[in-house]
C-alpha cells in the first residue's frame, strides 16, 4: 500500500459494512483483495468467504496482517505488486483500491475472467466509468453491469484523500449482440491490435483471408494496426464499432 499513490484507509465501520453487503459474499467464492493496509476489510472478506488472496505492497502492516493470516486458515497475503500475478480462479474483487490502480485492475479482471468487483474508487473514475466515451467506461460496459452504490465522504478514510469516492459494482455480463462479441474478443487478446481483429473474426467464422479483406476495406492506418492491443483508444473502439455492424 502506498499513501503517496492514492491509497488511503478506510476508516468508517459503515462503509465496509456496506461494502461486504454489496458483495454478496459466500463461502463458494475465492475473492481477491488489492491493497490489505490494516486488514479491516481483510478480516471481513476472510470471515464471509471461501478463500481470500490479499495483497500488500507496504511491509509496516506485515505485523499485524500475519496476525490475521494466522487466525484465518482461508486467508493468504502477499507482499507484492498484485498486478504481477494471475487472478484466475479468483471469482470477485472486493478492494479499495489505490485509485492510480482504478483502470489497470478493471482491465486485469477482464482478462483474467473475474466475474464481480465491489471497488471503493475515486469519484472522478467513477464518471469515467459512466461515460460510454471513455475508453473505460466502453470497455466496462462491454463486460460488466456497472452500478454505482453509495457515495463516501472523504473523511471515511484517514488520511483524507482529495476528492470523494465512490463504492461500485461491476458484474460480468454476457455479450447483447454479435459485434459486442467480437469487440470483447479483440479487447481480451494480446499482440498487435491487427492481429487481435483478424483472429476474432477467425473465431467467429471467419477465414484469415477473409479478415484480413475485411481490415482492408476498414482503411484504417497501418501505424494503428500495429499498436499493441493495450494501446487501444476509445475512439478506435467505437470506429471498430460502426465497421463490423457495417460488415455483418
Amino acid at each position: 500500500m502506498d499513501l503517496d499513490k492514492g491509497q488511503h484507509l478506510l476508516i468508517d465501520e459503515k462503509i465496509l459494512k456496506k461494502e461486504i453487503e454489496s458483495a454478496e459474499l459466500s463461502k463458494k467464492d475465492n475473492v481477491l483483495e488489492i491493497g490489505a493496509g490494516t486488514g479491516i476489510l481483510t478480516e471481513e472478506l476472510a470471515k464471509n468467504s471461501g478463500k481470500v488472496l490479499s495483497f500488500e505492497i507496504d511491509k509496516t502492516f506485515e505485523e499485524n496482517l500475519k496476525k490475521l493470516e494466522k487466525k484465518y486458515e482461508n486467508l493468504k497475503i502477499i507482499y507484492d505488486n498484485a498486478l504481477k500475478y494471475s487472478w484466475k480462479n479468483y471469482s470477485k474483487i472486493v478492494s479499495n483500491i489505490p485509485y492510480s490502480l482504478s483502470e489497470p485492475v478493471i482491465l486485469k479482471a477482464i482478462n483474467d475472467s473475474v466475474e464481480e468487483l465491489s471497488l471503493i474508487v475515486g469519484e472522478n473514475f467513477k464518471e469515467l466509468l459512466s461515460k460510454k466515451e471513455t475508453k473505460i467506461g466502453i470497455v466496462a460496459d462491454l463486460f460488466f453491469n456497472f452500478e454505482p452504490i453509495i457515495s463516501i465522504n472523504k473523511k471515511a478514510f484517514n488520511p483524507n484523500p482529495r476528492v470523494n469516492s465512490e463504492l461500485v459494482k461491476l458484474k460480468r455480463k454476457n455479450p447483447r449482440n454479435k459485434t459486442e462479441e467480437i469487440l470483447r474478443k479483440i479487447i481480451a487478446k494480446k499482440g498487435k491490435i491487427k492481429n487481435a481483429i483478424i483472429y476474432s473474426l477467425v473465431e467467429i467464422g471467419k477465414t484469415k483471408n477473409q479478415a484480413r479483406k475485411i481490415i482492408s476495406e476498414m482503411k484504417i492506418d497501418e501505424k494503428i494496426l500495429e499498436k499493441p492491443v493495450g494501446k487501444i483508444t476509445g475512439k478506435f473502439i467505437l470506429r471498430l464499432k460502426r465497421e463490423i455492424e457495417s460488415i455483418r
